[in-house]
């Protein structure tokens, strides 16, 4: 073999590794952080944690109706100024369940200390906050809005939302 087909071998031979070692495995969804307020949301209506000065806080009002959801008890505001849903998710495996299996455009951020993930469109008229209450529970609120930003919307309301949920063992609104 020359010397000029043993070169091209061996860059034949490491193109082909990087390239194989670029698509065989799916990215490592890193650990939820600790969570150091916890709430507890099991049995909790999510229908009772938002109260009528927070919604019209965020420019919506009106009762809430619970509808069924996969995830878990789920209660949907709507109103001229959008539609808001908060579901709690009780029955998993909590933020890390949703992380491994969101969005590729959805981030990691903390929403008042909890961690949280945030999805959103780019014109701002839908945004998603998944946020980790406990280990195994996550508060998931969505809005659609024709007025953007409903991600400003949602970092408004969330907090009290929060307030609102139970630290284990105390009782909560409408249990």
């Amino acid at each position: 073999m020359t010397k000029q087909a043993r070169r091209t071998a061996v860059l034949t031979l490491l193109l082909l590794a990087v390239v194989s070692g670029c698509g065989g495995s799916s990215p490592v969804v890193p650990p939820v952080p600790t969570i150091t307020d916890v709430r507890d949301a099991a049995g909790a209506d999510p229908c009772a944690l938002v109260t009528p000065e927070q919604l019209a806080g965020a420019g919506l009002g009106g009762a809430g109706t619970a509808v069924p959801a996969d995830e878990g008890p789920r209660c949907r505001w709507r109103s001229g100024a959008g539609s808001l849903d908060l579901t709690l998710y009780t029955d998993g495996e909590g933020l890390a369940t949703i992380a491994a299996n969101s969005e590729p455009t959805t981030t990691r951020v903390r929403l008042d200390g909890y961690p949280a993930l945030e999805t959103f469109t780019g014109r701002g008229e839908f945004c998603q906050y998944d946020v980790g209450v406990s280990a195994s529970q996550v508060v998931m609120a969505a809005l659609e809005a024709p007025d953007p930003d409903s991600c400003e919307v949602l970092q408004r309301l969330l907090p009290g939302v929060l307030d609102n949920l139970p630290a284990p063992g105390e009782p909560g609104p409408d249990r």
